[in-house]
């Protein structure tokens, strides 16, 4: 699976979205559903499936679906 997609996955999943409904401008900012919560679960999904904690730096700097693409990279 691309890290594009599992992206999407995960993105979709913690915001409570269909996959169809993330793309490139899904973010913080411009996402109504990417509340404090969801970011929580995007977190903690992410950390899930890295195998590891993110820092301080990497949670803050979560803010749209590139930024989590990256972190699978």
């Amino acid at each position: 699976m691309t890290s594009d997609l599992a992206a999407k996955e995960i993105v979709a999943t913690a915001l409570g979205l269909s996959v169809g409904e993330v793309d490139g401008e899904t973010s913080l900012g411009t996402t109504p559903s990417w509340d404090s919560l969801a970011h929580f679960r995007l977190v903690l999904a992410l950390e899930e499936r890295l195998g590891r904690r993110l820092d301080a730096v990497e949670i803050v700097g979560i803010t749209d679906l590139p930024g989590v693409a990256a972190l699978l990279t």
